[in-house]
């Protein structure tokens, strides 16, 4: 079942997160997760098998100004290692896409650390294309 995460659910998010590779305590993880319930741009869901949280995908909404249409990023996309292979992340993936449409996106874009050559796999799978690299700089 895919469904809205709820701020408690934090501390298997903040598991999933880990498994991502950004560590974090359930307390941090339960105010962002208010966060982002409190902004109409950004959504998280949970999938839930058996009463689990098994995995998440979350989605941010961006003005783009180099296209008249909303683009949306997918973020935090991850199924815990047990549940991998199961067509979770593709269900995931699916709720993120529909929700983007439903605001008005024409484009949805990820990020994808260059070690994650399964990743690349799923999501190619899936329809996307790499494009371009990613840069970030700490402020």
């Amino acid at each position: 079942m895919i469904r809205d995460a709820r701020p408690t659910d934090a501390a298997p998010i903040a598991e999933l997160l880990g498994e991502l590779g950004y560590p974090a305590e359930a307390a941090p993880v339960q105010r962002r997760l208010e966060r982002i319930a409190d902004d109409p741009s950004s959504k998280l869901f949970v999938a839930e098998v058996n009463g689990e949280i098994a995995g998440l995908g979350g989605l941010h909404v961006l003005p783009l100004v180099e296209h008249d249409e909303l683009g949306c990023m997918l973020t935090a996309m991850v199924v815990g290692a047990e549940h991998r292979r199961q067509g979770i992340g593709a269900e995931l993936v699916g709720a993120v896409e529909r929700e983007a449409r439903m605001c008005g996106c024409s484009r949805l874009v990820l990020s994808s650390a260059d070690r994650r050559l399964d990743a690349h796999a799923f999501y190619e799978s899936l329809g996307f294309e790499a494009t371009g690299r990613r840069f970030v700089k700490p402020l």
